[in-house]
Parts: C-alpha cells; structure tokens; sequence
C-alpha cells in the first residue's frame, strides 16, 4: 500500500522521483492513514457506535472530490485523507490516555466512515496489524533482509539460478526487489 499511496502523491503529470527517502516518506504515511483506518475496528465497540449509521462528513468529501475533479489532483486527495486520519489518531490517543474523546462518537464515526469510504476510492485498505509492514505471508522484515542477503552472496558467487529462485520466492510473496546501480537492492511489499 505504500507504492500505491507514494504514486498517488505524485501529480500524474510530473516526473516520479524513485529513491528510497520517497518510499519510506510514503511507507510512513502509510502508516499515519492505516491507524486512521484502524480506529473504527479499534475503539467502535468502546464509542458504542451504530452499525447502521453511515453517514460522512460532507466538507471533506468535498475537499476530495474537488481535488480530484481538479485535474485529477491525488495529492490534494490525498491531504484530505491525512487530515482524517489525523483527526481519529489524535482522538485515538486521548480516549487511550484519557477513557474518554473529545470529539462525540457519532462525529468520530461519521470521519472513520468517510476516510474508509474516500481511500476505498484510491484503492487504499484497512490493513490489521497482523497483516501489515511486520509480516507478509510469515515473512517478516529480517527474514526479507536475510533473504535478500543470501541472493546478493549467491550473486557473488556467480550462481545466477540461485539468485533468481530467491527473487521468485520473494516475488511470490508479495515482495518486489529493486536491484541499485550501486550494488545495494532495496524492497518493497505489494
């Protein structure tokens, strides 16, 4: 989802710049709008909201739909996802901290169901803990790390074929290799 949200972030007209300040930027916003996302499967029950309420919050549904109908502007999109996501991680924490929020559940609901509602439409998901940056079909990050090291010594020592079942293996997983004009091989999950 991190790919996803840093070419989202980019104007579609613009030059991608690839590297990975830019991947692990997103990887953190990423991770800023999945707490947002989470907020409602964390704390709904606690706030006692009602399943059949579905109603959103009308200005930042149209901060979204204005960004986008402005020359298709993800970025500016993507800033009213932020701001969402923000919101509930703020109120996240008090209600931690305090057992209380200062915002009304139904207000809270109404912006967990809009930034549900409006990163649906950017292909953006709620991923659980479980499924996220820790693990991707058991692999965590040190056995990628560990993976990745094996295929650059089997690389090294000219096995090719060795190197590439990794990189399959890898692949398979879910794992996308970037091989760096300086020897060094960065990843990315999905």
């Amino acid at each position: 989802m991190a790919v996803r949200l840093f070419v989202l972030m980019a104007q579609y007209r613009s030059q991608i710049d690839f590297t990975e300040e830019a991947i692990a930027s997103a990887r953190n916003g990423w991770n800023t709008i999945n707490e947002g996302l989470l907020f409602g499967l964390r704390y709904g029950s606690q706030l006692s909201w009602d399943v059949e309420k579905t109603g959103q919050d009308s200005k930042a549904v149209h901060e979204f739909q204005s960004a986008m109908d402005h020359d298709f502007n993800t970025p500016g999109a993507v800033t009213v996802l932020f701001e969402l996501a923000k919101e509930l991680a703020k109120e996240g924490n008090v209600l931690v901290h305090q057992g209380k929020t200062e915002t009304s559940p139904d207000l809270l609901q109404q912006k967990w169901v809009t930034l549900v509602s409006l990163a649906e439409v950017l292909g953006l998901e709620v991923q659980p803990e479980g499924d996220s940056n820790n693990a991707v079909d058991g692999l965590s990050d040190g056995e990628i790390e560990a993976m990745i090291q094996q295929r650059k010594d089997a690389r090294k020592a000219r096995d090719f074929a060795e190197g590439d079942r990794i990189r399959n293996e890898l692949k398979d997983n879910g794992i996308t290799l970037i091989d760096q004009k300086d020897g060094t091989t960065i990843w990315h999950r999905g």
